[in-house]
């Protein structure tokens, strides 16, 4: 089996993560991986990831920004506009602007000559012109979208464009119920013509022996005092995360519960702007911003709370992964996460945007942090139906399927 992923990213977040495990288990099943993605300083890092799994990486430039002109592509490839005007553009009015991907696309394509593809979106009508070429070649294709937080409202040009791509040989998934609701609208596709399978976490998280010795380490290193209670948010520093609504809160918080810092871990392009923001609430001091981390699951066994005011998710990984490791948990009523979440069963709920209801409900679990450990521990075992392996399995299935149909149908 040859497989190419496709990610038209150009920072590393959730997406990639996901992205690395499927290529990483498709790896260890014998499969011939290759993986393409726009060659940004955003995302780099994650060529090496790539490399030490044995995995091959092609630089495909379909950043959704900066994008070449129509002309300059189309006078490189000349040999290929015939073809282009006479399968495609009698069917649907073309949108110039995803051109030069889908040429680059085709090209790449010719070249690995892969079974199936797989294309992850990090947004729901990115990486248009990939998925035109897998159409227009008909190379089995599964295409993921990993957030579609609310039904778009498309051009007649660009809705003909993914219908047609659609029906040649592509499943589209969703990786909630909501997910699937909102691609099925956006796209006015039958609703049981997508596929849902949910994110997953790793369940068989490796638990320190010793948590208090590991809690002790975990402040030293960040320079806190053994009794500093931490409500930790593991996010991309994005708008679409919800720090800033939760910058309200934070003031009246530590002051009533002075022994409680907030640390958040994550990169992104509202760094500055938080920082600004921290500044002018006078919290510098509370909040510490740790940036990119690679020991995640020791902070989040150190931690006592975890903050997640996410404006909008697909199934957010980091949310699932604070559940597998038992810590409590504060969230937003957004897209999937009630599918995983029930209000004080597994957690808090709150309204996104609302800096009150959160302030409230991080007020609430501070003073109640006995039955916040029960709801922890009851999100440890509903987390389990949402597994990593169970996401794997599902998604290669899928992807060998539709190869094997293709080949014998």
């Amino acid at each position: 089996m040859k497989a190419l992923i496709i990610i038209p990213s150009t920072k590393r977040g959730g997406v990639e993560e996901y992205s690395l495990k499927i290529a990483k288990t498709a790896t260890q099943a014998k499969w011939e991986v290759n993986v393409a993605f726009p060659p940004t300083e955003g995302i780099n890092s994650l060529i090496g990831d790539l490399a030490r799994a044995g995995i091959s990486y092609y630089p495909l430039s379909i950043a959704e920004t900066d994008i070449p002109g129509f002309l300059e592509i189309s006078n490189k490839h000349q040999s290929l506009m015939p073809i282009l005007k006479e399968l495609i553009i009698p069917r649907v009015k073309f949108d110039l602007s995803k051109i030069p991907h889908f040429f680059k696309t085709i090209l790449l394509l010719i070249k690995l000559k892969p079974n199936v593809v797989m294309i992850v979106l990090p947004w729901p009508d990115f990486g248009l012109g990939s998925i035109l070429a897998c159409g227009f070649l008909q190379i089995p294709t599964v295409v993921v979208f990993q957030l579609v937080p609310y039904p778009l409202a498309l051009s007649p040009i660009k809705l003909k464009l993914y219908q047609w791509a659609h029906q040649r040989k592509q499943q589209w998934v969703g990786v909630s119920l909501s997910n699937c609701q909102s691609i099925s609208q956006s796209f006015q596709i039958p609703k049981e013509q997508v596929s849902c399978i949910y994110n997953g976490a790793e369940i068989k998280a490796e638990l320190a022996e010793d948590i208090s010795q590991l809690r002790y380490q975990v402040r030293k290193e960040l320079q806190l005092s053994e009794q500093t209670k931490i409500a930790l948010t593991v996010a991309r520093l994005s708008k679409q995360k919800g720090h800033d609504f939760l910058i309200p809160a934070i003031p009246h918080l530590t002051r009533e519960f002075p022994e409680l810092k907030f640390v958040w871990v994550g990169d992104g392009e509202e760094k500055q702007s938080l920082l600004n923001l921290l500044k002018q609430y006078k919290i510098t001091e509370q909040v510490l911003c740790l940036g990119y981390r690679s020991d995640i699951p020791r902070l989040l066994q150190a931690a006592d709370l975890f903050v997640f005011p996410t404006y909008y998710e697909g199934q957010p990984f980091a949310l699932l992964e604070a559940m597998a490791y038992g810590l409590p948990v504060i969230t937003t009523i957004t897209d999937g996460i009630p599918e995983v979440i029930e209000h004080k069963i597994h957690g808090l709920l709150v309204r996104k945007g609302d800096s009150c209801d959160l302030l409230e409900a991080i007020r609430w679990a501070l003073h109640n942090y006995n039955i916040m450990q029960i709801m922890a521990e009851n999100a440890q075992l509903r987390v389990k139906d949402f597994s990593e392996d169970k996401m794997l399995k599902q998604t290669l299935d899928l992807l060998q399927n539709l190869s094997y149909n293709n080949y014998y149908g």
